[in-house]
């Protein structure tokens, strides 16, 4: 009975790897979910599905995606225009991220004392093997 319910359990995790690879043939190679379920033996849907979310939730870390468009997408007016729009979207959005992300380590640098950005004219820091002492 443990032997079957942890053979169920393994049966269900997949790596992150094989996420990946299923997220990015779905956003960026504009492929059908179910053919994608099929060929990486994912068993559930609602899975797929919830990857393909987080994965496109991530332009709070930094990360913007968009699906690719198909051929036939490409063709369509409609389509593009839509494109267009998503592309202005992301790119505010970026924008965004950007300008809280300087905020943040201009409060860091100011308030906190915290030194990240590197200074301009800062000298290389030189091995010892290259340094040549004064004589």
């Amino acid at each position: 009975m443990q032997d079957h319910l942890q053979d169920l359990l393994q049966r269900f995790q997949y790596s992150e790897q094989l996420r990946e690879t299923a997220v990015f043939r779905i956003l960026f190679g504009g492929e059908d979910p179910s053919q994608v379920m099929a060929d990486l033996d994912i068993h559930n849907s609602y899975t797929l599905r919830n990857w393909v979310s987080l994965y496109q939730r991530k332009p709070q870390t930094g990360l913007l995606t968009l699906p690719a468009m198909t051929h036939s997408q490409k063709q369509d007016m409609q389509a593009l225009k839509q494109r267009n729009a998503e592309l202005d979207q992301a790119l505010q959005q970026a924008n965004l991220l950007i300008l809280a992300l300087n905020t943040m380590i201009e409060v860091a640098e100011k308030e906190l004392k915290i030194p990240i950005r590197k200074k301009s004219g800062t000298k290389q820091y030189r091995s010892s093997a290259t340094t040549r002492l004064p004589r």
